[in-house]
């Protein structure tokens, strides 16, 4: 009796044990399907807070703009830096969102970080093509980031110190089940180094120079959640962020004195407040209000003078400053309606206001200055700049169209005004996505999408500056337009993911700059240093991943060609400067024991392209003259190079809670200088040759963070 009992009650438990094994099976594979159902657009990576902060961390933090870098269709540029150009872009046609605000400037330290903290980092999505309807603005990208809301039950954090920052980020609940907050900082440290340094060299010199400067880099963000019900809730957004560079070098003798300081300070500043609710079953909406400003001030100080009676008196004193800003105010909706089970409408309206400023402010006086300007008085003070006001509303709507099982359409359009008080202009941007489920594991999209985008960054080089600013089209320059074609197909057998896509991408109103060779870029009438031209961009891209719970391998391929064309300095298609025909990039994340961790990413690619004169000639005059061929005519060296992360989890008190955290990870791990840049050399017997200069070596950091 007893053994029938027992038996029986095994049979029950081992039915049941089969049922919710099906049971979860079931869900699973119906997850699969909808998450597959849910991403009917190409180009769509989607990547949460925990992958991310599993990448390689280059300095000791990772990086969310250097994990986008190794992704297939994006190339990197410099070296080091927060580029980011997405088939055949140009860099400064990217849409980053913060919370759903636009985030003007996104990196740090002249583009070695980005501005995004991942700590608090809950998701985001980029898309490469085929955007929705609910996105515009930009050309090539969409990195659209959330925050993480914060515990409502419990307070959990984390303390980092890394090579060149410390971070903390506390979250938990204000009141229990109804309000949350998330707070995260960064701060640099560099100029706790830098600052001891100075000191010594000073002694060294007997203070005479002196020298003074330092670095310091910081950034906050800080969420809070309210749940006003079950249906409805409240989030403030605020995120602010800040650089600061000072130097100078200062003598002082006798009878005289020299004082030389440069300064540099830049940053972005977001806010925003939103209201979600769901209305019915089948509606939702969300309405924000925002704020976001970027800005920079760059100037420097020069001051010679004579020592009298312990007095100094400038007899030649200059000061620059040049400053750049831009602000926008707006408020934007977006609803959900669920009209049946074949229908997902998307719809929604923003008005944005703009405003750009740039401005150069100077001083000079002193009586060597009016020696050297022939009796002129002297002083000579001056401001000039431009400023700007735009308005920009928008609406959109977009459909996502079940036609059957194995069919998905999304259908949308995007109509947008822009205008200042000297010209207005609109734009219609139809998008339109289908995929087709071939099987369970095989489907096929294919998308189009066009793209407008009103506003242009001005800059003297490719480089990250505090120098570059922020303009609106004008009757001379105006918005940029692409077109673009995309297409896959998309494999998910066992615990595989394959995907391979292709693109074609036409650029027009592109500018280019055109003036002289300078720092600074021009602030009044910027437009004559610029010239319009058109780009085209075609390739594909292969993506592979192997993940099962402790492992995860990718490997990424991708050929591109990218090209420009601007006839008022070449008559004739050139290659782009970020034409990497060939890039592979492998990855690699694995739990290889208790607490232990590895991730490695290796990438390769072919050389940036740089312009180097191609001839020599002698005019007239008797003079060589260099001729170029044409533009970005020579290709660096192929560009290879090995990163290595490893991790250890220490469980101090083992109850998974409160964790010591070590990390170490070496940047460049075979010590390959890959080239910054080249130049053309003359040997002995007066041939040319190309010498191509690495500038980054291998660098190792060591990090350590406390959770809880």
């Amino acid at each position: 009796m007893l053994m029938a009992a027992v038996l029986g009650a095994a049979a029950v438990g081992h039915a049941q044990e089969v049922e919710k094994r099906d049971t979860l099976d079931t869900s699973y594979v119906t997850a699969v399907k909808e998450k597959m159902r849910n991403t009917t657009q190409t180009g769509l990576m989607r990547l949460d807070g925990n992958k991310l902060r599993s990448t390689v961390a280059a300095f000791g933090t990772p990086d969310l703009i250097k994990s986008l870098q190794m992704l297939p269709g994006v190339a990197a540029g410099n070296e080091l830096m927060s580029g980011l150009y997405v088939h055949g872009g140009d860099g400064n046609d990217n849409l980053f969102l913060l919370d759903g605000v636009p985030l003007y400037n996104v990196a740090h330290f002249g583009g070695f970080f980005s501005s995004f903290n991942t700590d608090v980092v809950e998701n985001l999505d980029f898309y490469k093509s085929g955007f929705p309807a609910r996105y515009g603005g930009r050309l090539s990208s969409v990195v659209d980031v959330e925050t993480s809301e914060g515990n409502m039950q419990e307070y959990h954090g984390n303390l980092s110190l890394g090579l060149i920052d410390g971070r903390i980020q506390v979250e938990g609940p204000i009141w229990k089940d109804h309000t949350s907050f998330n707070f995260g900082l960064r701060r640099s440290w560099l100029d706790v180094i830098t600052v001891p340094a100075l000191l010594y060299v000073n002694h060294e010199n007997h203070n005479n120079p002196k020298a003074h400067g330092g670095y310091a880099m910081w950034d906050l963000n800080a969420r809070v959640t309210h749940k006003l019900s079950k249906d409805s809730k409240l989030n403030a957004n605020f995120y602010w962020g800040d650089d600061n560079i000072n130097a100078g070098l200062k003598e002082k003798e006798s009878e005289s004195f020299m004082d030389l300081g440069v300064r540099t300070t830049w940053g972005s500043l977001t806010s925003s407040v939103s209201w979600e609710a769901k209305y019915s079953p089948k509606t939702n909406g969300k309405l924000m209000a925002y704020y976001t400003r970027s800005g920079s001030d760059i100037g420097y100080t020069f001051d010679i003078g004579s020592i009298a009676d312990g007095k100094e008196k400038s007899m030649l004193y200059f000061n620059d400053d040049n400053l750049c800003s831009v602000h926008d105010a707006g408020v934007k909706y977006d609803m959900d309606w669920y009209p049946n089970s074949s229908h997902h409408v998307r719809t929604g309206a923003t008005v944005a206001w703009h405003h750009y400023a740039t401005g150069r402010k100077y001083e000079q006086r002193g009586a060597l200055f009016a020696l050297m300007n022939e009796g002129e008085p002297e002083g000579d003070k001056n401001e000039i700049g431009d400023k700007y006001s735009a308005w920009e509303p928008a609406v959109y709507m977009e459909d996502e169209i079940f036609l059957a099982y194995n069919f998905t359409v999304n259908a949308g359009v995007r109509l947008s005004l822009f205008g200042t008080n000297k010209k207005t202009w609109g734009s219609i941007e139809p998008r339109a996505a289908l995929k087709w489920m071939i099987d369970n594991d095989i489907c096929a999209k294919l998308s189009y999408t066009r793209m407008s985008q009103y506003i242009h960054l001005v800059s003297a080089m490719y480089i990250d500056l505090p120098t570059n600013s922020w303009m609106p089209s004008t009757p001379e320059a105006g918005p940029m337009v692409s077109d673009q074609i995309a297409g896959g197909l998309y494999f998910t057998p066992g615990n595989f993911k394959i995907n391979l896509e292709g693109w074609y991408k036409t650029m027009d109103g592109m500018l280019a700059y055109n003036g002289a060779n300078a720092f600074y870029p021009p602030l009044v009438n910027w437009e004559k240093s610029f010239t319009s031209g058109s780009g085209k961009s075609y390739g594909m891209e292969f993506e592979t991943t192997y993940s099962i719970p402790k492992l995860e391998l990718s490997a990424y391929y991708t050929l591109c060609w990218s090209w420009r064309q601007f006839d008022a300095y070449y008559m004739f298609p050139f290659l782009d400067r970020n034409d990497n025909r060939h890039k592979v990039n492998l990855v690699g994340n694995w739990n290889f024991a208790k607490g232990w961790f590895v991730s490695f990413n290796w990438n390769w690619h072919t050389g940036n392209r740089i312009t180097l004169p191609s001839h020599v000639v002698m005019s007239d005059g008797g003079m060589f003259d260099t001729v170029y061929e044409a533009p970005f005519n020579a290709k660096l060296p192929d560009y290879h190079r090995l990163d290595l992360s490893v991790d250890y989890k220490w469980d101090i008190v083992e109850d998974g809670r409160h964790l010591l955290c070590f990390n170490l990870s070496i940047y460049n791990v075979y010590n390959h200088m890959n080239a910054s840049f080249a130049m053309l050399d003359q040997d002995e017997k007066g041939n040319y040759r190309g010498m191509a200069y690495g500038l980054v070596p291998i660098i190792p950091t060591l990090s350590v963070s406390y959770k809880f």
